[in-house]
């Protein structure tokens, strides 16, 4: 029980210590995806691991176990006696990735607008966040900055779902879901599909919002086949 006085320990910080800096190879994982995703390193590309580290400022440590890592992952693959490339996706690899997507951001969507229902005023203002960061990018034509006010709507969503099993199991697409989203086309109806997804959940109308986000997936795996494959 406390009387209310602050300890030695608050009173030289409040208590909390600042967070540990990240592993250098998770940083290195981290930079060289989000290079994969804006596409400076593109499908196919060789990837040296000197030449990495000497971008990322790092050793070559950090980068080599970072490279492994996304090895396994299946995002980069190994050459013969040549190091890495970014492994190029393939058509199964989109469909296998909306089939998994498909039914979990729908129920993302549902409990997102239950939440909003129950009172929920935070998790409604980082969705409208994302959707004015999204207008924005598109108006300065910015298609990375645009890619991760996507990414932010459709996290903000499962965020707000209230779910933890369902946001780690998300977690686990989510480098995937940018990859995808970062190679394809990003119309305007796309936009539109999110703003017509966040008027259903700020309603608190649970089944509307899961059936736009259900046309909203759909569409977005056509438009993704069709960005990257040239299919219709």
């Amino acid at each position: 029980m406390t009387d209310g006085r602050r300890t030695d320990s608050t009173a030289a910080g409040d208590g909390a210590s600042p967070p540990a800096p990240a592993p250098l190879s998770t940083r290195a994982r981290e930079a060289v995806l989000q290079r994969i995703v804006d596409r400076r390193y593109a499908q196919g590309a060789r990837l040296v691991e000197r030449e990495v580290a000497e971008e990322l400022g790092m050793s070559r440590v950090p980068v080599r176990e970072a490279l492994r890592a996304l090895v396994t992952e299946g995002l980069l693959e190994l050459l013969p006696h040549s190091g890495v490339r970014v492994r190029r996706l393939e058509r199964a690899d989109v469909e296998h990735l909306y089939e998994v997507w498909e039914p979990l951001t729908v129920q993302a969507s549902r409990l997102a607008a239950r939440a909003r229902a129950a009172g929920d005023t935070e998790g409604l203002a980082a969705l409208e966040a994302a959707l004015h960061q999204a207008e924005s990018a598109a108006a300065a034509d910015e298609a990375t900055r645009e890619v991760a006010a996507h990414t932010a709507f459709h996290e903000s969503m499962v965020a707000m779902s209230g779910n933890p099993l369902l946001a780690r199991t998300m977690e686990q697409l989510s480098w995937q879901l940018r990859l995808v989203f970062g190679l394809r086309e990003e119309p305007a109806h796309m936009r539109a599909q999110h703003a017509e997804m966040y008027r259903h959940i700020a309603a608190g109308d649970a089944e509307a919002a899961a059936a736009s986000t259900l046309l909203h997936v759909r569409d977005s795996r056509a438009v993704a086949l069709r960005s990257l494959f040239g299919e219709h």
